[in-house]
């Protein structure tokens, strides 16, 4: 279990037995105003090295500070305390469905990078082989025109032969304006995965000004308990 020591020394110490459950640390933002170690508790847990001062950035604990075990590799002990309450219910709720939004949109562009990966690949094929079959094409085409000029056929063979090359060339112009197509139609939903990307930068500015809301809202609150304290004194 988890207790405050009532021993008459200057800092407090908080004793995390080995049977404690571990509460995970959380992700974590930098916060200028609360991070560092914090000497006023140790954290006795098989090292003995003081809490240090974390601001969450994760689920519904986003925004909250708390006392996290600050060694680095090795056994962790976790979340020591949380210094803010939880949120309210409502405020709960916004972030999870907030960070919610973020990991579907994070989910999607993870697929669309990789089926745009996929098209780019089956088009750079396409082209190789468009590119293969033109330059087949065009030595054809000098083949058959320098043994036109050898042989030196009849006006009649060379109609057809100009029919016959005209037709390929007509094939050749279509394979391209269907390649330019596909081209075009992957250019439109790069568009779109950008309309998406700028809806998370949206979204990461609503999670930022809802929590610089609420860490105000805080502070006024502490303010005002401290007002309160000295009323009372």
């Amino acid at each position: 279990m988890v207790s405050w020591s009532d021993e008459t020394s200057e800092d407090s110490v908080l004793n995390i037995s080995s049977y404690d459950g571990i509460i995970k640390l959380p992700a974590t933002m930098h916060d200028p105003n609360f991070n560092g170690t914090d000497a006023d508790v140790n954290v006795l847990y098989e090292h003995g090295e003081p809490a240090e001062r974390f601001v969450a950035f994760e689920g519904m604990h986003t925004g909250r500070r708390f006392l996290g075990c600050g060694k680095k590799e090795g056994l962790n002990c976790g979340v020591v305390q949380w210094i803010d309450f939880e949120w309210p219910d409502s405020m709960e709720k916004a972030l999870a469905k907030l960070w919610d939004m973020y990991e579907e949109i994070k989910s999607a562009r993870t697929n669309d990078n990789l089926e745009s990966s996929f098209a780019i690949h089956n088009l750079t094929e396409e082209k190789k082989k468009l590119q293969e079959n033109y330059d087949s094409l065009y030595a054809d085409v000098n083949a058959l025109l320098d043994a036109q000029q050898q042989r030196g056929v009849e006006l009649a063979n060379q109609k057809e032969q100009k029919q016959y090359l005209e037709v390929k060339i007509a094939e050749l112009e279509t394979l391209v304006g269907n390649l330019k197509a596909e081209l075009s139609k992957k250019e439109e939903e790069k568009n779109k995965l950008q309309e998406n990307y700028d809806n998370y930068d949206s979204l990461y500015a609503d999670v930022n000004f809802l929590l610089d809301a609420q860490q105000q809202r805080g502070v006024e609150l502490k303010n005002q308990k401290e007002q309160k304290e000295y009323v009372d004194c």
